[in-house]
């Protein structure tokens, strides 16, 4: 049985009040180049979707991408990012396979998917790495952020201009940890201002501003590096950003945190009720849980497919160029 609560508001991007916002700003600008690279990988046990190692800073960031498919044209097609929790294969041995299933169920109704391996976790390791190196903490969820969902954007806009995706339909699903660093990334994406390449705002070619919408499984609030004064959700809330949260309140600490989040980026307003919300559950699951086993069909029809299908593919965002006329 789920509970649901909604809350909303007017949208404003002025980040210049944000501190971390501005970090991240700033970070940016110093990875893009190094982000480019998206080279191909060895599949060990062929699992779905298209395996590619991007260049993260130096690190290998390893992803399953799949393409859209349906009988419409994949130019338009949204696209979905995957996180699986961030805190390291110690804390949480799921990797990116997690989302086989939901990956596959959201290709076969026309989006573009991709799940993705951060550092430290999964595949995205260096093999001599020894496990002293492999903790995570607060640089490494920053950078999560400015260089491996940076990486993973790259890689997204040359899909992009390939016309197999609509990069301005950008959608995120993140689990635990991940929810905070995803959110990190949507205020990050949307300080980037378009190119000065045309006299009026809307003819200018974008930058960034695309992600629109965060789905967030059984979210933690207390995450090293973007939690307390580094906390990216006083941004994220003035952002026209939809945010969903799912939780259990089976765990009393999973509620709270789902609920300080919620409370975070809550906006009043009756007319935004579906943009701004929380969905508790009397499932014992939690996080990753939700979209394994036979739990991931129920979870992908009633939760993720109906939240991205409202936020995402109604849009009014018609594909265009991302090559700047200064170029």
């Amino acid at each position: 049985m789920i509970q649901q609560k909604v809350f909303t508001d007017a949208c404003s991007t002025d980040l210049r009040l944000f501190s971390w916002g501005r970090l991240v700003a700033m970070s940016v600008a110093s990875v893009v180049v190094v982000c480019l690279m998206a080279l191909p990988a060895v599949a060990q046990s062929e699992p779905p979707g298209e395996q590619q190692v991007l260049n993260a800073g130096g690190w290998p960031i390893h992803i399953s991408y799949f393409e859209a498919s349906g009988s419409s044209s994949t130019k338009e097609a949204p696209v979905i990012i995957l996180l699986a929790g961030a805190e390291g294969d110690a804390k949480n041995v799921r990797t990116r396979r997690v989302w086989d299933k939901t990956a596959l169920a959201l290709q076969k109704a026309g989006y573009a998917v991709v799940s993705v391996d951060l550092r430290k976790h999964g595949d995205s390791k260096p093999a001599e790495a020894t496990p002293a190196q492999m903790k995570v903490g607060r640089i490494d969820y920053q950078a999560m952020v400015v260089e491996d969902l940076e990486a993973v954007k790259a890689f997204l806009l040359q899909q992009h201009q390939a016309e197999k995706l609509n990069i301005r339909k950008t959608g995120i699903v993140a689990a635990r940890s991940s929810a905070m660093v995803a959110a990190g990334f949507a205020v990050s994406d949307w300080a980037k201002t378009p190119f000065p390449d045309a006299p009026r705002l809307e003819d200018r070619t974008p930058k960034g501003q695309d992600v629109r919408a965060i789905l967030m499984l059984s979210p933690e609030s207390a995450v090293p590096g973007l939690s307390g004064g580094q906390s990216p959700l006083a941004a994220l809330k003035q952002l026209p950003v939809a945010v969903s949260i799912f939780a259990s309140t089976k765990s009393k600490d999973e509620r709270a945190s789902a609920e300080r989040i919620y409370k975070s980026v809550q906006l009043p307003g009756e007319q935004f009720k579906e943009v701004r919300k929380v969905l508790l559950t009397n499932d014992s699951g939690s996080g990753e849980d939700f979209v394994e086993g036979n739990k991931a069909d129920t979870t992908n029809k009633e939760i993720i497919q109906p939240f991205f299908d409202a936020q995402l593919k109604s849009l009014n965002e018609p594909w265009r160029t991302r090559e700047s006329r200064l170029q």
